[in-house]
């Protein structure tokens, strides 16, 4: 479980630290910063998990090319374009088992170049008050780095400056490496979601072996496929919790084109057998959560872009429902962001007899870049004027939305 997340350097992320329970709720107005935060927590799965520093830095990881990954100067892009070097860091705080570990990595690119680097990497076991213990297992030292074995042994020494993490690099397992392998495997188990239906969620796929619907929700119809064959439970609870969630909806199926070798989503709804090509956007997003909340193959961290995007304003209760569940009855944590009052409000209803396990941040933008407050809880998500005003930006967005919050028009 990822307890704490600093990034400093990422995108508006200048320096920005977040406390993280087993279900977090970022909201605020558009463009403050909110994708930037989950972005950072799977940047480090990817730098982590990835061959190389290129491969964790490709389209499917963060938005943009690498070079925009990198918080720009006061003059934006050529500036940092005139630089001989850009850098960022991640730093996490890992609870695993009984056990706290600390992972930090600072990442440099040259922007003449693109070439990618790691120029500082570090993990230590904490204390139970979080003080890092004596004998970090990877520390920098004199452009080196010195990895100590977790049994005792003599440290080695590995060069800085290489293209990817020592975290990453799987010679580094087994007993003698036993904290570096349990880091590594907590960040292979992390998955973040920009699902999107509206083209990578509707086209045939063939079938592969994959262990979850991928990114963009592009793999939604091989994942399925294989939860079908393999696993016909969970793929029965995907079934009843799509039609509790969608009134109407009575059978899911994933029909293999045998000619061309494709597979397809097939969903019987009000009588009518219908492709994943013509069915809604809304109905396609609540499927991909039914999808992950049964997914036996992968039991981390999981964030989500905007779930609500697409879903009738009448089956958010229910979205947030099945997104609660995830977090606090199957014990994975979950990040969602949202620009959505009603969405918030009906988290607040659904978390309120387990509010020390929730947390609800504000994210905003100002001119030094994203900012995260806390925000004490409300019975309802209009008495607090905290929480409203955290919607609220003076820009022109920020003007739309406060006219939904006043009730002058309908979300």
């Amino acid at each position: 479980m990822l307890t704490r997340l600093r990034a400093r350097g990422f995108k508006s992320l200048i320096d920005v630290e977040l406390t993280l329970p087993q279900l977090t709720v970022l909201f605020g107005p558009n463009a403050a910063g909110k994708s930037n935060i989950i972005e950072a927590a799977q940047l480090l799965s990817a730098v982590t998990t990835r061959l190389t520093l290129a491969d964790a830095f490709d389209g499917f990881t963060i938005r943009g090319n690498p070079l925009e990954a990198f918080a720009f100067p006061a003059g934006g892009l050529p500036a940092l374009l005139e630089r001989s070097r850009a850098g960022l860091t991640l730093e996490a705080d890992l609870a695993l088992g009984e056990e706290t570990l600390r992972y930090r990595v600072g990442i440099q690119m040259r922007p003449e170049s693109g070439s990618l680097t790691v120029d500082d990497e570090y993990l230590t076991r904490l204390d139970r008050h979080g003080v890092p213990k004596h004998g970090a297992l990877i520390e920098p030292d004199d452009g080196h780095l010195v990895v100590r074995r977790s049994a005792r042994g003599r440290p080695v020494s590995e060069q800085l400056g290489y293209n990817y993490t020592l975290i990453s690099d799987r010679r580094l397992s087994g007993e003698r490496y036993e904290h570096i392998e349990r880091c590594r495997r907590e960040f292979e188990q992390w998955r973040v979601y920009y699902l999107d239906p509206r083209v990578n969620m509707r086209a045939p796929r063939p079938p592969r072996e994959v262990r979850d619907i991928g990114v963009l929700g592009q793999d939604i119809a091989p994942y399925l496929h294989r939860l079908q064959v393999e696993h016909p439970e969970p793929f029965a609870a995907v079934k009843r919790t799509l039609s509790a969630l969608i009134p109407g909806i009575r059978n899911l199926e994933v029909e293999l084109d045998e000619k061309r070798g494709l597979l397809d989503i097939a969903i019987e709804q009000e009588g009518r057998r219908v492709s994943s090509r013509i069915v809604s956007e809304g109905t396609l997003r609540v499927l991909a959560v039914c999808a992950i909340a049964a997914n036996p193959w992968t039991h981390g961290l999981v964030a989500f872009e905007e779930p609500e995007n697409g879903v009738h304003p009448r089956r958010l209760e229910l979205l947030a429902q099945l997104l609660k569940s995830i977090a606090i009855d199957q014990g994975r944590q979950l990040i969602v962001t949202t620009h959505s009052p009603l969405f918030c409000a009906a988290m607040l209803r659904l978390t309120a007899g387990c509010r020390e396990q929730m947390a609800m941040l504000n994210v905003q933008r100002d001119a030094r870049g994203t900012t995260v407050k806390q925000i004490e809880f409300a019975d309802s998500l209009f008495e607090s004027g905290e929480l409203a005003e955290g919607f609220s930006s003076q820009t022109a967005d920020g003007i739309f939305e406060g006219l939904i919050l006043r009730g002058i028009l309908d979300e």
